[in-house]
């Protein structure tokens, strides 16, 4: 089903060759810079949340990938994109990357001494909604955040 808008909807996109773990850093600078009208909670947890989908596009998936300490140059070259879309009243930021066998992305238990692994429970935490779709060639993780009622009037 088509989605229709009462809107012109404001979508952009970065392309992040996926080399160094600094990408990170840029991708949640660049959702600061789309969002910087929205109210600074808002922009605040969408960086946050887009850090951890980055982080596990760039790190995790069916084979782990490491940086160098002194570069941040990644074993693995993981292109991924990132698209920040304003829909009336959400905020939508889909992380887009290589694909997994795996057929279902899910926060996954952790126990309190491990210093991973608590990226999707933060994302399902702290967003209004949030899912993946993919395949073996791509997937894409994706959270919704409302809008703050004085920014969406």
């Amino acid at each position: 089903m088509p989605l229709t808008h009462d809107f012109p909807p404001n979508v952009t996109t970065l392309f992040l060759p996926g080399l160094y773990l600094d990408e990170v850093r840029t991708a949640r600078d660049y959702v600061s810079l789309v969002l910087r009208d929205e109210t600074d909670d808002s922009r605040s947890t969408a960086a946050l949340l887009t850090s951890e989908l980055v982080t596990n596009a760039l790190v995790h998936g069916d084979a782990r990938n490491s940086a160098c300490p002194r570069t941040g140059l990644l074993a693995l070259r993981r292109p991924l994109h990132v698209t920040v879309e304003i829909l009336g009243a959400r905020i939508c930021v889909l992380v887009c990357g290589s694909g997994s066998r795996r057929a279902r992305v899910a926060p996954r238990p952790t126990l309190t001494w491990e210093s991973s692994g608590r990226g999707l429970a933060l994302v399902a935490a702290l967003s209004a909604e949030w899912g993946t779709h993919g395949d073996t060639a791509s997937r894409t993780v994706w959270f919704a955040l409302d809008r703050a009622k004085a920014v969406a009037a």
